[in-house]
């Protein structure tokens, strides 16, 4: 059992941690985001593709003459990187009221804390969830690293499945043996919330034991060092791992597009291969007396001429390499591939009519997934803040909350700039139209109907005009009054579209 490895007893956890870490290795779910993780980097199951045939003896052979290119076409990692740089583009605000709060805020918020974000995000993509943990800078000052999930394991209690007990995290390493020979080890942290326990494998990778190259250990979280010696930092009093999961069930976003994008290797190499193979023509031959096959193929090649008996002849055959089937379902595929990777697929070209209405159309899906991905994001957010708060108040000995901050996360999407400025310019025109025909009502409705009115239409404050209006002189010419607040308007108007 996992809990077996929170034991008192040495043996009991020693012996927990070798069986855990076997199993996790080989678990569905960690194969699953290795996948997703090689096929982020372009490796794909199309390298590892071979060809074979049966030889005359009906034996299976591997057909090493045969073309067989291999192009990995890496839809996986463009969609990753669109969800990830749309979703992040701009960098994450956290904004407070306190001038002296958000100064300090600027410490732990800055281009580290994006670059961590955008790698906790392309982590979780590619492998259903990604770390991240806390720990103290040479500084005594909280700072944040990714923890790769392939090498984490998350202990929860037994009555309780949303209760964390414990965080095993391990990673291979390469030492010596005693003949200076390299081999490949696994080291082990066992994490609690008060404390760290180090442990490494025995050159001969079985049983694992205490690192003794770290002393102490086990150690509190927090192990500071000045000119002599280390002295305890203490502990966190809480796991120092957050978890951030790509979805509900944990799955990458290359579990739905996987067949897709193997069914497109697949047809994009075969059609390579068919042009490859069937470049020269097939050549059928009666009545050759040569020797073999061999001279007929050599007489081909360097005399473009060949000798048949009276009987014989030579007939030039090509093959019809079926280019339109192929060209259809490659572009089904990579149709399939955007839409249910729900991504942006920037090759569309349209009727060149590409209005904002259609760009938003066509960034649609993208919006949606990067909507689930923004709540998880935002709550993993919400817990660094708590950390980086806590940390302000030691540091500074204030009482910050950190509930009174402002999350923003802004995305930035491409946009038809002209059809921004026609947009505006056609409002301006409408507005102007619109105070006409109140101007053209004459005396049948009053000045300050009037003046409400018009203030509706350009967005002002009808209460704050009419003491403006008041303070001035006894006569107010209205139709005066109603060009200024025009002009003023359009040039605010187009001021403000021009600073978006």
């Amino acid at each position: 059992m996992l809990l077996d490895i929170l034991s008192d007893n040495p043996d009991v956890v020693t012996k927990a941690l070798e069986n855990a870490i076997l199993k996790d290795k080989k678990s569905e779910k960690k194969k699953k985001a290795l996948e997703g993780l090689n096929y982020y980097k372009g490796e794909h199951e199309i390298l590892n593709y071979r060809l074979f045939y049966f030889n005359s003896d009906g034996v299976l052979k591997e057909d090493k003459y045969r073309s067989n290119i291999k192009i990995q076409h890496q839809f996986h990692t463009e969609l990753v990187d669109q969800k990830v740089q749309y979703l992040l583009s701009n960098p994450l605000e956290v904004v407070t009221e306190d001038e002296q709060f958000q100064e300090r805020l600027k410490e732990y918020i800055n281009e580290e804390f994006q670059e961590l974000l955008q790698n906790a995000v392309e982590g979780a993509s590619n492998k259903g969830l990604e770390y991240i943990y806390a720990y103290k800078d040479e500084n005594n000052k909280i700072a944040f690293q990714i923890a790769d999930s392939l090498g984490v394991i998350a202990i929860y209690d037994k009555a309780d499945n949303s209760k964390l007990k414990g965080i095993v995290r391990y990673y291979d390493t390469v030492v010596f043996d005693n003949n200076d020979n390299e081999i490949t080890i696994t080291k082990a942290e066992i994490w609690t919330n008060m404390q760290v326990t180090y442990y490494t494998q025995d050159k001969d990778k079985h049983r694992f034991k205490l690192d003794n190259d770290i002393k102490p250990n086990p150690r509190p979280h927090v192990i500071l060092e000045d000119d002599k010696a280390f002295y305890d930092g203490g502990s966190f009093g809480y796991i120092p791992f957050f978890r951030l999961d790509n979805n509900k069930y944990q799955k990458t976003d290359l579990e739905p597009i996987k067949a897709l994008i193997d069914d497109y290797d697949l047809m994009a190499c075969s059609l390579s291969n068919n042009l490859q193979d069937f470049q020269e023509a097939i050549y059928v031959v009666k009545g050759y007396p040569g020797d073999d096959l061999d001279t007929l193929t050599k007489n081909l090649k360097t005399r473009k001429t060949i000798g048949v008996d009276a009987e014989g002849g030579i007939d030039v055959k090509t093959i019809d390499i079926p280019v339109e089937a192929r060209k259809t379902k490659l572009e089904l595929d990579k149709n399939s591939i955007y839409k249910f990777g729900m991504g942006f697929d920037s090759s569309q070209i349209g009727d060149g009519n590409i209005t904002n209405i259609v760009i938003k159309s066509r960034y649609a899906l993208l919006d949606l997934k990067c909507n689930k991905a923004e709540t998880r994001l935002r709550k993993l957010v919400r817990q660094l803040l708590k950390v980086i708060v806590d940390d302000i108040n030691s540091r500074y000995g204030t009482a910050y909350d950190y509930n009174t901050l402002t999350i923003n996360i802004v995305r930035e999407s491409i946009v038809n700039e002209n059809d921004i400025a026609v947009n505006a310019k056609t409002e301006a025109e409408t507005k102007a139209v619109i105070i006409n025909y109140i101007l053209s009502a004459g005396q049948t409705i009053s000045n300050e109907s009037k003046l409400k009115l018009i203030c509706d239409v350009l967005e002002l404050d009808y209460e704050e005009e009419k003491e403006k209006l008041e303070k001035q002189e006894p006569y107010v010419d209205i139709n005066a009054l109603t060009d200024d607040l025009i002009t003023r308007n359009i040039n605010n108007t187009s001021g403000g579209e021009a600073n978006e």
